[in-house]
């Protein structure tokens, strides 16, 4: 299997947002969360990543708390910075038995209003060069009337550079992007070795627009490198996945490749991707995949793995014949 396709001309260019980019996930969870993020956004930086991802939801607006001191060091015009609305952080209010603790569902234009304004407040900056309408799956009426309304609204005001969706269902967000007019997509988990979702409507339509795209958990929380095979899509991982990761794995290490490096590469081999967010919680973690993205992968393993029919979707034309 092979497949060709146009570089997309982007709507808005982010040259600084290609290849790893950093997201804050994973970073509260440290004995010493400020200095381990410091540590993080200067290894990030020193390895020439620019473009770094947050959102209220990360620990009820931690991330963003320990991200802005963390960026602060660097000159903002150098770098991407893209947070998220649709959940609003709880501040002292009561909290039903069956509700998140730290943060609730608002997709009003005024709830994206303060979503936007409590994250630069965390955040110390003055802008977002992107706003991600966050897991917006059940409510997309609102989000895709009101909720986008604000944001266009902060757009022209200069408060946000671009309008995105950020979610986990494929399908979901190429309805998005057929139905309004969007700048970036972030998919988290629909887009790997051993999940292609993304490729049916989301890949396609991504180029024919110029949108940014982002994609997320390529390794599937340890699934794909090996850390943890309990889990797919939050759900128990099913037999017939553990045996496709198992053979990756196989093919790659005959050829001495981490099937890490092949999992990152053939999602970054695909031109309509700029980047892969990686939610990674300390500097060790994150020159692993550094390393993984850089790694020397020879052809014949990407014809192998093209004609072992293990990989559900095409290999890029740019990975077999570079």
């Amino acid at each position: 299997m092979t497949t060709t396709s146009p570089t997309p001309a982007k709507r808005v260019t982010f040259p600084q947002a290609r290849g790893l980019a950093l997201g804050a996930t994973s970073l509260i969870h440290h004995a010493d969360p400020q200095a381990n993020s410091d540590d993080l956004v200067d290894a990030a930086w020193d390895a020439g990543i620019r473009y770094f991802d947050t959102a209220p939801m990360y620990g009820g607006g931690a991330s963003e708390k320990l991200f802005g001191p963390s960026l602060t060091r660097y000159p903002r015009e150098e770098y991407v910075l893209s947070s998220k609305v649709g959940r609003l952080v709880r501040d002292g209010e009561p909290v039903l038995e069956f509700e998140d603790p730290l943060w609730r569902y608002d997709f009003s234009a005024d709830g994206i209003r303060r979503s936007v304004d409590a994250s630069l407040a965390r955040l110390g900056v003055d802008r977002l060069d992107i706003a991600y309408i966050h897991d917006p799956d059940r409510f997309y009426d609102q989000a895709s009337t009101e909720s986008y309304a604000a944001l266009q609204e902060l757009r022209a005001e200069g408060v946000i550079g671009a309008i995105g969706v950020g979610i986990t269902q494929a399908p979901m967000l190429a309805r998005f992007l057929r139905e309004i007019d969007l700048d970036a997509a972030l998919l988290a988990g629909r887009f790997s070795l051993v999940d292609s979702e993304a490729l049916d409507e989301v890949i396609p339509l991504v180029r024919e627009q110029g949108v940014t795209l982002s994609i997320a958990s390529t390794l599937h929380a340890g699934l794909v490198d090996g850390k943890d095979s309990g889990h797919f899509h939050y759900q128990p991982t099913p037999p017939a996945i553990v045996e496709r990761v198992a053979a990756i794995h196989a093919l790659s290490e005959r050829y001495g490749v981490p099937i890490g490096a092949v999992a990152i590469q053939y999602v970054l081999g695909y031109p309509e991707v700029d980047t892969i967010l990686t939610g990674v919680a300390d500097r060790g973690q994150l020159e692993q995949n550094l390393s993984w993205a850089g790694w020397e992968i020879p052809t014949e393993l990407w014809a192998e793995l093209d004609a072992s029919g293990l990989v559900s979707a095409p290999i890029p034309n740019t990975l077999l014949h570079p």
